[in-house]
């Protein structure tokens, strides 16, 4: 083979990535970051309220719904529920240790599971990049360790850190390294087997939410792609360790990927499919998909959430869109000048690279696609971005240019000088710093944010009712802190979830509908009424018209049937919309 340069007797040597300065391990890096996560999240959780406490809407509708199945009561069937099953069956074991601790102790179980969960995202995303080195695994672990978005989502049960697990599992067994798993293709290597649990774990991901389809879509592609180059390459007559690429015959595995990726969705889904057809298709998929509301949330919530730089807010600064749309550029920048960088070094970017990349591009302009915007939805771009920006650390840092080599000699590594030294010390310092000084703002974060939003005393309401009573809300959450959330009497109203019920039965178009739409949920309230004992209206910051379609007929029978004992709201009654409170029936 004639030489790669002009020059005679000399050849070029692909350029590597270096191994880091650093002389810790990446399992080190990895468990330091985790323990700062799980420092991160338990604090929240120590907040007055946060762990048996009322203190937001949707957790009290992710465990109510638990609560219910449990009970025998079959969602999508006896009540509406708008989410994939995949939530509601991991938090079984938490309600069945409801059903004897009570439904307060099933609710901390889930919020205590979650903050474990989110933790396992800390270390595995560190472990999807490891084999880097310690720079890309330290920067992976602990930008996810500290971002905004993931400590929010973490701090009840919200379905982005469970949406995560899946997902980096599923990525973790995908790769293997750089490289699709199997590309060695020598013994003992099982390619298919770990892309077909690496299919399931994508699959029941989109069970828990539907997102996660997104990067699986992805993931598929990036198998189906690698096996097209293989055949392409073969049918040249080329080798895969000529352009670079480990060599061995790829596994086929976009097959096995998209068979575990239909396992993992069906089984937990099929069940309530064949149980229920009609609420199962029109609510987790129809109706969430056409979902209208009353106006869009605009551009500088997002920006600031998936960059973090809603986090500066602890400290008291105020996010502008400047300060996302220049967040982003400079993430952007950065990556750009990473993969430029190794370029001219000779390094190509790797399947793992693509995949962080385009994950990372779609996820976040997904992100830009619902009406509605709150932080946690920020979380599930947090495990793509922080791998890209890890891998392009890693490529910033210690690719180097190809040099050339006599024949015969082999290719000794360079000798560290004592500035090399000095200069990766000064990094190690400089990591550290950093890393305190983000931790002490995720800290500062966390407690800005409870103690904006307290939770709330809810003792009165558990004094007003007896146990056991049949209790209506709309608000499932204030029952399942007091212990109210189940009654001992038949007949009882099962209604959970409130904006799904109104998203259910007006296939997604909620308040934007006409009345004539918008008589379905009020028949649906007017069934209730009428089996309920006692009904507790908390509504959105004590209005109660943000959840329910009043219309004076409902008005008026809700009027002449209860009347309130306690807990009246600040926001007084209008039209045909009650005051918020709880009521008994009279």
């Amino acid at each position: 083979m004639p030489p790669a340069t002009g020059t005679a007797g000399t050849r070029i040597v692909p350029a590597r990535l270096a191994p880091p300065a650093w002389r810790s391990r990446p399992g080190l890096v990895i468990t330091v970051a985790a323990l700062l996560g799980l420092g991160l999240r338990v604090f929240q959780l120590t907040r007055p309220g946060y762990l048996l406490g009322f203190t937001q809407y949707d957790d009290g509708v992710y465990i109510g719904n638990s609560l219910r199945l449990v009970n025998g009561v079959i969602p999508y069937r006896d009540f509406a529920m708008v989410q994939p099953p995949g939530s509601m069956l991991l938090m079984v074991p938490a309600a069945l240790g409801g059903k004897v601790f009570g439904s307060a102790w099933a609710l901390a179980a889930s919020r205590i599971l979650t903050v474990g969960a989110d933790t396992a995202n800390v270390v595995l995303v560190g472990l999807l990049v490891r084999h880097r080195g310690p720079l890309a695994a330290g920067v992976a672990s602990g930008c996810y360790a500290v971002y905004p978005a993931a400590l929010n989502a973490s701090q009840s049960l919200f379905l982005e850190p469970w949406l995560n697990l899946f997902c980096l599992l599923g990525s973790v067994l995908l790769f293997d390294g750089d490289y699709l798993a199997g590309h060695r293709a020598g013994p003992g290597e099982h390619g298919s087997r770990r892309a077909f649990w690496a299919g399931v774990c994508f699959g029941f991901g989109a069970a828990v939410k539907i997102w996660a389809a997104i990067p699986a879509l992805l993931a598929w592609l990036l198998c189906l792609s690698g096996r097209l180059r293989a055949r392409r390459k073969r049918g040249a007559g080329q080798l895969s360790h000529e352009r670079g690429v480990p060599a061995g015959r790829p596994s086929r595995l976009a097959l096995p990927f998209a068979g575990g990726f239909g396992v993992g969705i069906a089984v937990p889904c099929l069940p309530f499919l064949a149980l229920a057809p009609n609420g199962f298709g029109r609510t987790v998929f129809f109706s969430e998909l056409v979902q209208a509301t009353h106006g869009r949330v605009g551009a500088n919530p997002r920006l600031a959430d998936i960059t973090g730089i809603i986090g500066l807010s602890s400290v008291g600064v105020n996010p502008k869109i400047w300060a996302g749309t220049t967040a982003a550029g400079v993430l952007f920048l950065f990556v750009v000048v990473a993969w430029l960088r190794a370029w001219r070094a000779g390094s190509r970017a790797t399947p793992l690279d693509w995949f962080a990349l385009i994950s990372t591009f779609v996820v976040v302009g997904m992100l830009f696609s619902p009406s509605e915007w709150y932080v946690h939805y920020a979380a599930f771009a947090g495990p793509f971005l922080v791998s890209l920006i890890a891998l392009a650390a890693a490529r910033f840092l210690t690719a180097r240019r190809p040099r050339p080599v006599k024949p015969g000699k082999r290719d000794k590594p360079e000798k560290r000088d004592k500035p090399r030294k000095a200069r990766g010390r000064g990094r190690v310092a400089v990591g550290v710093f950093a890393a305190l000084l983000v931790a002490a703002m995720g800290a500062a974060d966390g407690y800005a944010v409870t103690t904006l939003y307290p939770a709330r005393n809810l003792s009165a309401a558990g004094a007003l009712i007896p146990p056991g009573a049949c209790v209506l809300t709309d608000t499932a959450a204030a029952t399942v802190v007091i212990g109210r959330f189940t009654a001992r009497s038949p007949g009882c109203p099962a209604i959970v979830d409130t904006v799904g019920t109104l998203i259910a039965t007006t296939d997604g178009k909620d308040f934007v509908a006409g009345p004539g739409v918008l008589q379905a949920d009020t028949r649906v309230w007017q069934q209730a009424f009428e089996h309920a004992q006692y009904v507790w209206l908390i509504g959105n910051n004590g209005y109660t018209g943000a959840r329910i379609a009043w219309t004076p007929a409902l008005h008026a029978y809700f009027e002449a049937h209860f009347r309130l004992i306690g807990l009246p709201s600040s926001s007084l009654g209008v039209g045909n919309v009650p005051r918020g409170g709880l009521y008994l029936r009279r």
